[in-house]
């Protein structure tokens, strides 16, 4: 609770607030001379399967490393490790200096009242304005350093300077062969229904186009990716973060207890049964299930963003392994519920956060190299850098004063230097937002991406898009932080139990409410 001010405080405070804005003057000119003449090593944890303890060698990070003058030790986090790793290192107190963190509010909430991460300095947004710019931009990264009266977490913005649509729905999709499908005289649409894109799963699987044999797969992911297939598409509360959600009645529910949810796992059980998911989705990983489609290619499709370069990357291996081009080999779709309108909760403008480790504000050298790394990232000269390469090797602004790509067709950047994919393409605003305008990209791709948001976000309705309600998105308490489940792998596990889908479903909803209604309990006592 925030006390209210005496005449002799408010007078000290406002003589103080003249020293600090005087200090903060001296600081910010400070700052403007940048003076790295001491080389620090900065540990930085990222979502990657990459091993990337060679990432100084490569000539973008080396380019960077000159710039501030520091080495990275970057530390990868794979997407089944992610979460637990962040966890015990937080806890542990051993927290590397940057960590990408998939975000998690009561764990933050944690993190913040045990002093588990640093806080940054009030005002820094006056230091490094680039940064909070698209800091703002999240709208959560405000509400959340009014939430915990300071900024201790840095969520990163999917669109910082290109968002496709007012209201902001999920870019996630399936890639799917398209020679397979027309082979066998069907032409790819551009969104299924979950039980039409099912049966043309059987048909896949019977025709067998590729001459796969035993070893084709139809849905080619695992326990994060097959929910999108399945589940998502007709129960938009079933989604990790969006659980609880008001009712018509204004009554809060738990999303995973509605009957939309038992018949997407009914869908997705039939497709585990029928043979139509890798047996063996519970445990490989994510990049080992993109490389069954586009390097194994024993897979018909594989689910993952519709991001234009994402799209590229399909695209350029299929053509590499197998001599493929785009227009023969690869469409992209996603599914809507069973009424034809697409079903999803607004996807908030953040993927993840940015931690800093606990007392790196002590080491201010330290501290405010890594935030001036970070404003740089967001400068229009950082982000041309990130997603174009090296100015006057792999591009140039031409006469028209528009950027001109230098490298030979077909390649980007992500080709040409190792470190840019796994570590700067989402150091902090994440890479989305300039791939809907990358000149490195060739213009199918970016129109295929901008494409399918738009084309989402036509196809809902107020009823069938659910609006982010923040209250609940950032509400923290003990029984909240007791709810804390990984429901993609509880809906993995109800999927290969023995027995019938319904009953299973209904054992674990009812075994989980009794964790679950005393949050809804306080929800609706707010």
């Amino acid at each position: 609770m925030k006390k209210r001010l005496g005449k002799t405080s408010l007078a000290i405070l406002l003589v103080a607030a003249l020293v600090f804005q005087l200090l903060g003057v001296f600081s910010v000119a400070a700052a403007e001379e940048k003076d790295y003449s001491k080389r620090l090593t900065i540990t930085w944890a990222v979502y990657s399967d990459s091993e990337l303890s060679n990432i100084n060698a490569d000539d973008f990070a080396q380019m960077w490393g000159e710039k501030f003058n520091i080495e990275f030790e970057v530390i990868p986090m794979t997407a089944e490790t992610w979460d637990e790793k962040v966890r015990l290192w937080t806890n542990g107190q051993d927290l590397p200096d940057v960590t990408q963190w998939q975000y998690n509010h009561a764990d933050a909430a944690s993190y913040v009242e045990q002093e588990l991460i640093a806080r940054l300095p009030d005002g820094w947004q006056a230091r490094w304005p680039n940064l909070a710019r698209a800091f703002d931009g999240t709208v959560a990264g405000p509400m959340l350093t009014d939430t915990f009266d300071g900024t201790y977490v840095l969520p990163r913005p999917i669109f910082a300077n290109n968002k496709p649509t007012e209201i902001l729905v999920s870019h996630q999709g399936i890639y799917m062969r398209k020679d397979w499908v027309t082979a066998i005289g069907e032409d790819p649409k551009p969104y299924y229904t979950v039980p039409e894109l099912m049966e043309l799963g059987r048909l896949l699987k019977e025709k067998d186009p590729g001459n796969i044999g035993d070893r084709l797969v139809i849905f080619g992911n695992g326990v994060n990716e097959l929910p999108w297939y399945f589940v998502y598409p007709v129960s938009m509360y079933s989604m990790p973060g969006f659980e609880f959600f008001k009712d018509a009645s204004g009554e809060y529910q738990w999303g995973p207890a509605q009957p939309e949810t038992l018949l997407g796992l009914q869908y997705y059980e039939q497709a585990y049964r029928e043979g139509l998911i890798h047996p063996e989705f519970y445990t490989n990983t994510v990049d080992s299930f993109q490389d069954l489609f586009y390097t194994a290619g024993i897979t018909a499709m594989c689910q993952w963003a519709g991001m234009a370069q994402v799209a590229l990357r399909f695209a350029n291996n299929l053509q590499n392994n197998f001599g493929l081009s785009y227009d023969e080999s690869l469409a992209f779709t996603f599914c809507v519920a069973d009424d034809g309108h697409y079903t999803t909760v607004e996807a908030p403008n953040f993927w993840g956060a940015l931690l800093l480790a606990p007392g790196l504000e002590k080491d201010v050298e330290k501290f405010e190299r890594i935030l001036d790394i970070l404003d740089y990232s967001c400068t229009v000269e950082g982000q041309n850098g990130i997603r174009m390469g090296i100015e006057g090797t792999d591009w140039e602004v031409g006469p028209d004063g528009n950027p001109v790509i230098l490298l030979e067709d077909g390649k980007t950047v992500l080709d040409v230097y190792y470190s840019i994919r796994p570590f700067f393409h989402n150091m902090y605003i994440v890479s989305d937002d300039f791939g809907l305008v990358n000149p490195a990209i060739p213009q199918r791709f970016r129109d295929m991406s901008r494409n399918q948001y738009e084309l989402k976000f036509s196809l809902t309705t107020p009823e069938s898009l659910g609006r982010i309600d923040w209250d609940v998105y950032f509400f923290d308490s003990d029984a909240k932080r007791r709810v804390n489940f990984n429901l993609r792998e509880e809906y993995a596990a109800l999927v290969v139990a023995d027995g019938d889908m319904e009953a299973k479903w209904s054992a674990w909803v009812e075994e989980k409410m009794k964790l679950v209604q005393p949050v809804l309990d306080e929800l609706n006592a707010m």
